[in-house]
């Protein structure tokens, strides 16, 4: 779900302008990105996965990693 912002997903070779509140489903392995379109206004995602173990590979490199692995909380 965009939570803020305004954004565009780009999925299956076409554009879909997002606003807040908008929500998307992506089935997995389906090549996909979320594009901020402001140049000075942040993009706020809600990211939720159907399982902890999920998994993510970037397109470019080929590498699959854990979701898990890029949420991490900072240590205080």
């Amino acid at each position: 779900m965009l939570v803020e912002g305004d954004a565009m997903l780009d999925i299956d070779g076409l554009e879909y302008r997002l606003k807040p509140l908008d929500t998307t489903f992506i089935p997995p392995n389906v090549p996909h990105r979320f594009r901020n379109l402001s140049k000075t206004e942040p993009m706020k995602i809600l990211w939720i996965y159907a399982t902890p173990e999920a998994t993510r590979t970037l397109v470019d490199s080929g590498e699959t990693r854990p979701v898990s692995a890029e949420h991490q909380n900072p240590k205080a």
